[in-house]
Parts: C-alpha cells; sequence; structure tokens
C-alpha cells in the first residue's frame, strides 16, 4: 500500500513520517520534487509539500493509495510558519521551487499563507468527495494519534505515545 501525506509544512508532517516508520513503512520526509514519481516507486510513503503539488497524479498511479491530509489550527499554523519561513532564503534549488510551487512566493506572507491553506484543504476535500476511505484529515497538532492513524491504514493500534517532533 502506498500512503501519500498531503498536508501542508508545518501541520505534523514529520510526526506522521515518523510515526509511519515505527508502523513499518518506509517513509520519506520532504522528497525532492523532481523526484517525486521515483521516490514513490521507492518508498511506501511520502509526506510533505513536494507530495501534494502531484497529488493528482500519485491517485492516478496508485490507485488503492491512502491520503492524508495533516491540519492544524491555524493561528498556531501561521505562528510556525512565519518563525520558519520569515526571513529565511531556500537553502536549496529546489526548496525554492516547492515554496513558489505551494505558495507562489518564496518568503512569508501571512494572507498568502492563510489563503493557500484555506484553497488547499478545499482542494483536497473536494478531490476525494465520495472517497471516505481513501482519505484521512489527522490532525497530530490537536493531538490525534495512532487510535486515528491506524484504522484508517487497517492496522491494530500502536501501543506507544505518537512521535510529536519539531514542537514549535
Amino acid at each position: 500500500m502506498k500512503i501519500f501525506g498531503v498536508g501542508l509544512s508545518k501541520t505534523g508532517t514529520v510526526s506522521l513520517t515518523k510515526a509511519l516508520v515505527r508502523l513499518g513503512y518506509r517513509a520519506k520526509h520532504y522528497p525532492p520534487i523532481g523526484t517525486i514519481v521515483s521516490e514513490a516507486g521507492r518508498y511506501d510513503a511520502l509526506t510533505d509539500s513536494p507530495v501534494l503539488v502531484f497529488l493528482e497524479a500519485l491517485d492516478r498511479l496508485y490507485p488503492q493509495a491512502k491520503f492524508i491530509l495533516t491540519v492544524r489550527e491555524e493561528a498556531a499554523w501561521l505562528e510556525s510558519c512565519q518563525r520558519h519561513w520569515a526571513g529565511r532564503k531556500p537553502r536549496t534549488a529546489d526548496w525554492e521551487l516547492v515554496r513558489r510551487a505551494v505558495y507562489g512566493i518564496e518568503g512569508f506572507d501571512e494572507a498568502i499563507f492563510r489563503r493557500v491553506r484555506q484553497e488547499h484543504t478545499e482542494r483536497v476535500q473536494r478531490y476525494f468527495e465520495g472517497r471516505p476511505d481513501d482519505l484521512l484529515i489527522f490532525n497530530i497538532c490537536g493531538g490525534e494519534g495512532y487510535e486515528t492513524l491506524c484504522p484508517f491504514l487497517g492496522l491494530p493500534i500502536l501501543g506507544e505515545p505518537f512521535p510529536h517532533e519539531n514542537r514549535g
């Protein structure tokens, strides 16, 4: 089974990746945008912003795949994004390409990020409308963990704490 984390950065994507690894999946966080299709062939799961650019293509390539939209309360998400992006230049050309593909800009702009978050969430929900077995809307930052993730993946609930990485 393929799993694609299609949440925006700073919504628990690293924690999701760690949880998938603990569940036995070969998972990669933030794969290079130019290698998404080949990385999807090598890994069981891919997560973070580069993946969401290819949502529809990945769904066509892997029709049995599970998609996980990580979400987070808006004010906390914006604050985390501002800390992460404000004043930082992209570290690589790939990072710049992802920023432009997802947000349309390289830096942080609250109004743009707010709009992109809204549009992205609506896009994913609309795309998977009528397909509840294919999409999990998952709020790790709001306290959801293995008790939500494992049933969606058809697995028994893992009896250990859910990983929480990159806490702000």
